[in-house]
């Protein structure tokens, strides 16, 4: 699973579900069946998303962080990069691509021990 991470500039539906698009757009269509998110009020513009592009969104239950598991796993790995309390407004966009190639060259054990990037490289 290839991790896009974005500094959005706030955190409005709007603005979250316009990076979304960005990313969708770079990538083969193909590469979306559905998004999982959250509940939280930047993602109320998922139907955008849908008619857009035809792909589902699901959402978790309240407080069931469980039912995103590769989220609240990438959540943790971002962490050790930008600490809770990180003020963002003085993080370079360069910083956060760094950590973005530093995730997709990890290994994973869900790809067979292969790298985000192996698995793209090999299907493009």
């Amino acid at each position: 699973m290839l991790r896009y991470l974005h500094k959005l500039k706030n955190k409005t539906a709007k603005e979250n579900e316009n990076s979304i698009v960005k990313v969708v757009e770079s990538l083969p269509f193909y590469w979306f069946k559905t998004l999982t998110r959250d509940n939280g009020l930047e993602n109320a513009r998922h139907h955008k998303t849908f008619a857009d592009f035809n792909i589902p969104s699901y959402f978790c239950d309240p407080y069931s962080s469980w039912q995103k598991g590769g989220v609240e796993n990438l959540n943790k790995l971002i962490r050790q990069y930008f600490p809770k309390k990180t003020d963002f407004t003085k993080v370079k966009k360069r910083d956060i691509l760094k950590v973005q190639e530093i995730l997709n060259n990890r290994p994973r054990k869900s790809l067979n021990y292969l790298t985000p990037n192996e698995i793209f490289a090999s299907h493009s």
